[in-house]
């Protein structure tokens, strides 16, 4: 080893451990280091020693420079606690008042009274993982393209990227509510039950001592409405048909009174009048608890193509949801066409959507923005139509490029000023 590599040799550890120095001691390392440069300066009385420490420490001090100001540059998430006690990141709401906190990324959390939180893992400015100990929040998550927002409620973590919702965990009886208003966000359970996707518009349930999960419509107040699937619980049961339609329709005389039925014969058995009912659960509660496996494992059992072109609209979302989540996409793309196929009137739009969003994750831009396209065309003010625009809007700009977006995000803007993705949009607005 030559002399001036053996003299950098305190420098190359110093650069070894500052991954894992705090700040305090950031500073202080970087204070040595200049002391040690200056001594070594002052004691060299010779320019041949001069110019020999000049060129291996200009090097360093270069490297450290660098490393100082990509470490200054990679600043985590400032944020602000307005009407709370903040220590160290654990906020404690008082009883009487609620309490609001603004991050530096725009993102705002409104804690309602009696609320405890913490605020963990800023470093990045990504996101935080915010503990809710007990309480109500609602959240504004500011959506930037590397969002990694996490919300943890007891065995439960809600994972967002960008979206505005609404959270109550009761510590007591360790059931969490996400209600959401805006963007979608995936909600962890319990060991074992999977992740479950919840969009606008939707209400998440799961209790961790029944070991249950629900997503319903918010708008839905039926009792069993929470064992719909994510993608029907919005759209609702499919309605009746009328006993009579059309115009030449006529209207039945009232029935007479029943007679009293004639007593069977000794050779024939009465028929039972209803039938047992059956004690297999339907497949959006099987969906709801997390059960995702069974419902592919059952339509397999039943005949897929069969349950294609026979199951009703309620399984096949169901079908849909559950291959999505077992990561069987030809499957959930069979039973989105379906859907559009045979229930074009009341799920057909909805479809497009998640069709989109599919072939979106699959680097399928094309695709995806055909299908988004046809949502909006479909449902120009459904519940998913911000998220479809949003959808066009990401993949023009992939397809064309950021220029050819910029009528998309305008359009969104125009739309949604306040939208999650309002930051975005903002930006390819400005394109020129």
């Amino acid at each position: 080893m030559s002399e001036p590599e053996r003299q950098l040799d305190p420098v190359a550890a110093l650069l070894q451990r500052a991954a894992q120095l705090s700040e305090p001691e950031r500073r202080e390392a970087r204070a040595a280091f200049l002391r040690r440069v200056d001594e070594e300066q002052a004691r060299s009385s010779k320019a041949r020693v001069v110019v020999r420490w000049v060129a291996p420490l200009a090097f360093a001090a270069s490297v450290l420079m660098a490393v100082f100001f990509f470490w200054r540059t990679e600043r985590g998430l400032d944020y602000v606690v307005e009407g709370a006690v903040n220590e160290s990141g654990y906020v404690r709401v008082p009883v009487d008042h609620p309490a609001a906190i603004t991050f530096s990324d725009q993102t705002r959390i409104q804690a309602a009274a009696g609320t405890r939180l913490r605020i963990d893992e800023t470093k990045n400015e990504h996101g935080a993982r915010i503990s809710v100990e007990r309480g109500r929040v609602e959240a504004e998550v500011t959506h930037t393209g590397h969002s990694d927002w996490r919300f943890v409620a007891g065995p439960f973590v809600v994972r967002v990227v960008g979206t505005r919702f609404e959270l109550l965990w009761d510590a007591d009886r360790e059931r969490l509510e996400v209600i959401l208003r805006e963007g979608a966000v995936e909600v962890e359970g319990y060991s074992g039950s999977g992740a479950v996707s919840v969009r606008a518009g939707q209400r998440f349930v799961g209790d961790a001592q029944a070991r249950t999960l629900h997503v319903s419509d918010t708008t839905a107040q039926a009792p069993d409405t929470a064992a719909q699937s994510p993608d029907t619980a919005a759209q609702g049961a499919e309605p009746a048909l009328p006993a009579a339609q059309g115009p030449h329709a006529e209207v039945a005389a009232p029935p007479p009174e029943p007679a009293a039925p004639p007593a069977p014969s000794s050779a024939e058995t009465p028929a039972p009048l209803v039938a047992p009912p059956s004690t297999k659960l339907p497949w959006s509660k099987l969906v709801s608890q997390g059960e995702f496996r069974r419902v592919v494992q059952e339509a397999a059992a039943r005949g897929t193509q069969n349950c294609l072109t026979s199951c009703d609209a309620a399984d096949l979302n169901a079908l849909a949801d559950a291959a999505r989540y077992v990561g069987q996409n030809e499957l959930a793309e069979q039973a989105l066409l379906a859907l559009r196929a045979r229930y074009a009137s009341t799920a057909g739009s909805r479809a497009a959507f998640l069709l989109g969003r599919l072939h979106e994750s699959r680097g399928a831009a094309a695709r995806a923005r055909t299908w988004y396209e046809t949502a909006l065309r479909e449902a120009p003010g459904g519940a998913f139509a911000a998220e479809a625009l949003a959808g066009k809007m990401r993949t023009v700009q992939s397809l064309e490029g950021p220029a050819a977006a910029r009528a998309v995000a305008q359009e969104y803007l125009r739309l949604y000023p306040s939208g999650v993705h309002a930051k975005t949009a903002r930006q390819l607005a400005a394109q020129p």
